[in-house]
Formats: C-alpha cells, sequence, structure tokens
C-alpha cells in the first residue's frame, strides 16, 4: 500500500514538475518576448529621432520649418518641444529676397532667350507661370513667417497626442509602426532621386546656371506638398490607433465585428469599467480632428499658388513633349528630360491626394466601428457614450480644400489630370494651325 502511495506520489511529483517547466518556459518565452518588442521599440524609436531630426533640419535650410526645436529626456525617452523663433522669421524674409532677385533675372532670360518651338502664346505662358512660381515661394515662406505660431501648435499638440496613445494603450505595434516609418523614408528618397534625375538632364541640355533658377521653384512647391503630405501621414497613423483602441475594447476580438454579432453572439459585451477609456478615446480622437482642421488651414493658401503653378507646369512640359512628335525636330535627350520632369511634378500631387483619401477613409472606419458597438454594447454608460460618441462623428465634416477652392483627394488628381490633357489637346491644336497658317502664309 505503501508502494502504491510512494508511486502515486511520484507521478504526482513528476507532474507538477512537467507544468512547471512548461510554465517556466512561457514565462522565459514571455519575456523574451517582452525583450524583442522593447529592443524593437527603442530602435524604432532611435531611427525616429535621428530621421526626424535630419528632416527638420531639411525643412529649416529651405525654409519650411522657422520655429526652433529643442530636445528633452522624459523618463528615458527623447522627446521634442517646438517654440516659437525670431531667427527664422528673418531668414525666410532673406531667403524670398533672394528668389526674387533670381527670379527677376530668369524671366529676362526667359523673355531673351530663343527655342525652337517659340511662340508669343508659349513665351506667354512661361512667364505667367515663373511669376506664379516666385509668388508661390515667396507666400510659402512668409506664411510660415506668419502662421509659426499655429503650425507651433499643431506639432506640439501631435506629438502630445503620439504619447498620450502609447501611455494610455499597447498599441504600439513595432511591425505597423516600421512600415509606415519606411514608406516615408521610401517616399522622400523617391523624391529626392528624381529632383537628382531632373537635374542631371537639365545640367546636359542647358547648363549649370539655367537649371538652378529653373528647377528651384519646382524643388520648393515639391517639398512643400511632401512635407504636407508627411503629416497627414502621420495623423492618419494614429487615426488608425484610435479605430484599434476602440476596437480593442470588446472582449471577443475579430477582424469583422458586423459578422461577429451576426453569426457568434448577437452582443459585444462592452463593460462599465472601459468608460473611462472611451472617453479617454473620444477626447483623442477630437483632438486629432481639430488637429486636421488646422493643417487644412495653415497649408490651405500655399497648396492654391503651388497647385496653379504645377498646373502651368504640367501643361508646358506636355507641350514640350507632344510638340516635337507633331514634327520633324525630334531630341532624345529633350524629350527624356520632358518625361521625367512630369513625374517629378505629379510624384508629390499623387503622394498628397492618396495620403489625404487614405484619412478620410480612416475617419469613415470610426464612425462605422462605433455604429457597431452602439448597436451590441451592453451597459448603460457606455450606451450613452457611445451615442455621444456617434453624434459627434456625424456632426463632424473635416475637409483637406485648398482655401475651399477644391478638395485636396484623389478625385482631385483625377480632375487634375483631366484638366491638363484638355488644355494640352486645345494648345497642340491651337499651335499648329498658327504653324500651318504661317507655313502658308510662307509659301505664297
Amino acid at each position: 500500500m505503501s508502494s502504491i502511495n510512494n508511486s502515486n506520489f511520484v507521478n504526482f511529483n513528476k507532474t507538477s514538475n512537467f507544468f512547471g517547466n512548461i510554465n517556466k518556459k512561457n514565462s522565459y518565452a514571455g519575456k523574451n518576448n517582452e525583450q524583442k518588442v522593447n529592443k524593437t521599440k527603442s530602435e524604432l524609436h532611435q531611427d525616429l529621432f535621428w530621421t526626424f531630426r535630419i528632416l527638420i533640419m531639411f525643412f529649416k535650410l529651405i525654409g519650411l520649418a522657422t520655429f526652433a526645436h529643442r530636445i528633452v529626456i522624459y523618463k528615458k525617452r527623447t522627446l521634442y518641444t517646438f517654440q516659437y523663433s525670431k531667427i527664422g522669421i528673418v531668414y525666410n524674409i532673406v531667403l524670398s529676397s533672394l528668389i526674387v532677385t533670381c527670379y527677376y533675372i530668369f524671366i529676362s532670360y526667359v523673355l531673351s532667350d530663343d527655342y525652337y518651338n517659340e511662340t508669343n502664346l508659349t513665351v506667354g505662358i512661361e512667364f505667367l507661370r515663373f511669376v506664379l512660381g516666385a509668388l508661390s515661394s515667396c507666400v510659402t515662406l512668409i506664411s510660415y513667417c506668419i502662421n509659426q505660431k499655429p503650425l507651433v501648435r499643431i506639432v506640439n499638440r501631435l506629438i502630445t497626442i503620439e504619447h498620450e496613445i502609447d501611455r494610455m494603450y499597447d498599441l504600439y505595434y513595432p511591425l505597423r509602426r516600421q512600415r509606415v516609418f519606411y514608406t516615408m523614408i521610401i517616399a522622400c528618397i523617391l523624391n529626392i532621386c528624381l529632383l537628382i534625375l531632373v537635374l542631371y538632364i537639365d545640367t546636359l541640355q542647358m547648363g549649370l546656371d539655367v537649371w538652378l533658377m529653373e528647377d528651384l521653384l519646382t524643388f520648393h512647391v515639391s517639398w512643400l506638398l511632401m512635407q504636407y503630405s508627411l503629416l497627414v501621414t502621420v495623423i492618419q497613423t494614429d487615426f488608425a490607433d484610435v479605430n484599434r483602441a476602440i476596437q480593442s475594447l470588446t472582449r471577443i476580438n475579430t477582424p469583422d465585428l458586423r459578422l461577429q454579432s451576426l453569426y457568434q453572439t448577437r452582443r459585444i459585451v462592452v463593460y462599465n469599467s472601459t468608460f473611462h477609456q472611451l472617453l479617454q478615446l473620444r477626447d483623442v480622437h477630437c483632438h486629432l480632428c481639430e488637429i486636421s482642421e488646422d493643417v487644412s488651414s495653415f497649408y490651405s493658401l500655399p497648396v492654391v499658388y503651388g497647385i496653379v503653378y504645377f498646373f502651368l507646369t504640367l501643361i508646358c512640359g506636355g507641350y514640350n513633349i507632344l510638340f516635337p512628335l507633331l514634327t520633324e525636330i525630334f531630341d532624345y535627350v529633350y524629350f527624356i528630360d520632358g518625361i521625367v520632369w512630369i513625374i517629378f511634378v505629379i510624384y508629390p500631387i499623387f503622394l498628397l491626394t492618396d495620403r489625404i483619401t487614405r484619412i478620410l477613409i480612416e475617419m469613415k472606419k470610426t464612425g462605422n466601428i462605433v455604429h457597431d458597438l452602439l448597436k451590441c454594447a451592453i451597459g448603460k454608460e457606455t450606451k450613452t457614450e457611445l451615442k455621444k460618441f456617434s453624434l459627434q462623428l456625424l456632426q463632424l465634416k473635416i475637409q483637406f480644400t485648398a482655401n475651399g477652392y477644391f478638395t485636396l483627394d484623389n478625385t482631385f488628381f483625377y480632375s487634375l489630370i483631366g484638366t491638363v490633357v484638355t488644355y494640352l489637346v486645345i494648345f497642340v491644336q491651337f499651335q499648329m494651325a498658327s504653324l500651318f497658317s504661317s507655313f502658308k502664309q510662307h509659301c505664297n
């Protein structure tokens, strides 16, 4: 009998040791995973820190960041704070004066230069384009001086919301953040590569002194739109985090809330313990909407001048490509330069409209998620809060516009391309008719 008890005791010890080893392995695995996640987070923070610092210095150099930045170490984390700076204002005023001087010289060069497809209409369009380009750069630089305080407020609030989301919720997915981070880097690198290619071809074709003045405006307007798109990308990422946080309030985690409510439980249990979390998420969402409106208001006036300048640039570039194809004069270098130039101009517009369309879609997702939770939630306080949240979302109508003239989304991009093509067809037909009439008069 004692031997049986001893054997049972030994078996029990073996079983307990077995499960104990499993628990130890699981705890070790959990610690290792946590260490890997923390390591990935720290590496990502370092990458973001250095990239962010390089971008700020670059934007300061071209006059698109007049504020001063300060590095603060808080709880072993490196944070950025921004503040008002008079030095940036003086720098932008000097830079705008230099731009006006350079383009006064270049406009006189354009009026005195002769090229093979020159007509009075092309000279007039080129003159108007360069005047609008110089005006666009000056308006942008002065706008950054006048609206420096709103821009500082926007960036500081955005950084505060970033840290608030990371502090309140475990939503910092390193892989997802890395994907957004690398996408932004690739977008900037691609724009720089296009710029280098344009400058190289223009140098071979026209010379150093010419391309330096001609490409300066396009470069400045292009990076204005790039900065706008990068800021919209950050806000869109925060909206996506808020949507994930609202979904994480449910006990059952499925990708489709509607399928879950219809086929699995008919109810999604959102307990009253999540009431304060829902309040915080609603406040964060409200702040993000306010930041989006401020961003749209800040960039609206410079974007109007930039889009009009790019519109005329696309027409001139398209005409320079099509005209040699319709005549006997054809130069491969000139043709390739026109193609690269058009891609360089279209790229920042496409990137901006695509990012704005994505953030608008993400905003609509919030309404759908809250509406699904409201239909299936249990709890009086939670239902009341969800109703307030839903009413708040229904009243919000955020649009990213160019000073109210047009909405900056993919629809605008399609309309812009269609308008450019239409004007190109009319322009080429008009030019061919004038050339035919002049040739006929010459023969007579």
